[in-house]
């Protein structure tokens, strides 16, 4: 081959400079994707305790604080034990969730001095839009209003028909709590 022939195979550097390039990308990618994690991770934390202190601040309007309790029960997600201003204890607020058809199905139950359910809201998931969620109506939560701190069954309440999963999952959920209330009053 004379100096005035061109090779027509491609260098080394040629060959594995879309890989570099490639490689520097994710690099970069992947850094600016931890910075933002680590920007927005203390934002969305600090979010997500407001929205939970507004859910308990609703189960228990009267409660000047809460203060969070150990439990073991599995399936529960929080314990808390509402107190007045004087630091007396006025309510539990139990918060568990069980499978339902799309995912996770979390309730939050508030119990009285008495260990009667005064209040219960079904909290944020996964369920079938116009079905599943329709466990956070009023309708289906408010038959568990005034039950005693004791295991409900499926015979006891209305099940939403078309959602059986799901209304399900939030008895299996509202059962948890109770099991919970009983742990920890």
């Amino acid at each position: 081959m004379s100096d005035t022939q061109k090779s027509d195979a491609p260098s080394t550097f040629e060959t594995i400079r879309p890989v570099l390039v490639l490689v520097a990308i994710c690099v970069v990618a992947g850094v600016l994707l931890g910075v933002v994690h680590q920007t927005t991770a203390p934002i969305a934390l600090a979010n997500a305790e407001k929205e939970a202190q507004e859910v308990y601040a609703m189960l228990v309007p009267e409660a000047a604080s809460f203060e969070e309790l150990e439990f073991t029960t599995e399936g529960a997600v929080f314990a808390l034990k509402a107190l007045d201003s004087s630091g007396n204890a006025i309510s539990h607020i139990i918060v568990a969730q069980s499978k339902g058809y799309g995912g996770q199905v979390p309730i939050a139950v508030a119990f009285d001095a008495d260990g009667k359910v005064s209040n219960i809201a079904a909290l944020e998931n996964e369920e079938t839009p116009g079905l599943g969620t329709r466990v956070a109506d009023e309708a289906y939560l408010g038959q568990y209003i005034g039950r005693t701190a004791e295991q409900t069954s499926a015979e006891a309440v209305n099940l939403i028909s078309g959602a059986t999963i799901s209304s399900r999952a939030a008895l299996v959920a509202f059962n948890t709590a109770v099991t919970t209330y009983e742990e920890v009053s």
